[in-house]
């Protein structure tokens, strides 16, 4: 289990710098006067963002034997679960400001995804562009908490496998 616990926490810290990199790059872009390009840039990196959190999630719902829900709201309900305590399984992972942010990015990614004929709107790439770099340190909080537990339980784990 130590093992398995140790992995996840290097998975975690990968989607996390995945997570940094997305917002690294929204922050060099300037979208007040943005052309179709840097529009979609800005699209991929909010999509990808988002994508490397919930990666981290779904795999520490999977690890800790909770599953990922299933359904088609299942991105939604994962979310929900995440904001939730387990009592006797893990603390809540995402504060209600990261679950908030999250959730608005979801709705982006779902667009994202499904509106092949919709132009991007440079307006709400920019809001969105401002919520995603908002939930850099309300995130890192988060999953530090979470990094910090992991470590623990590992810990724990590796004296009763002794």
């Amino acid at each position: 289990m130590k093992a398995q616990l140790q992995r996840l926490r290097a998975e975690i810290g990968s989607d996390r710098a995945a997570f940094d990199a997305r917002a690294a790059e929204l922050a060099g872009l300037d979208l007040s006067h943005a052309d179709d390009g840097t529009l979609a840039r800005a699209a991929v990196a909010l999509h990808h963002g988002f994508g490397a959190i919930e990666a981290a999630l779904a795999r520490l719902a999977r690890t800790l034997g909770e599953g990922v829900p299933e359904g088609p709201d299942w991105h939604q309900a994962l979310l929900t679960a995440m904001a939730l305590e387990v009592p006797e399984v893990r603390p809540a992972v995402l504060s209600p400001e990261s679950l908030r942010a999250l959730r608005r990015l979801l709705g982006f990614r779902h667009f994202f995804r499904h509106a092949y004929a919709v132009a991007l709107d440079a307006d709400q790439l920019a809001s969105l562009r401002a919520e995603a770099l908002a939930l850099r340190e309300p995130l890192k909080a988060d999953l530090d908490r979470l990094d910090a537990f992991l470590a623990q339980v590992a810990s724990t784990a590796g004296r009763s496998e002794s």
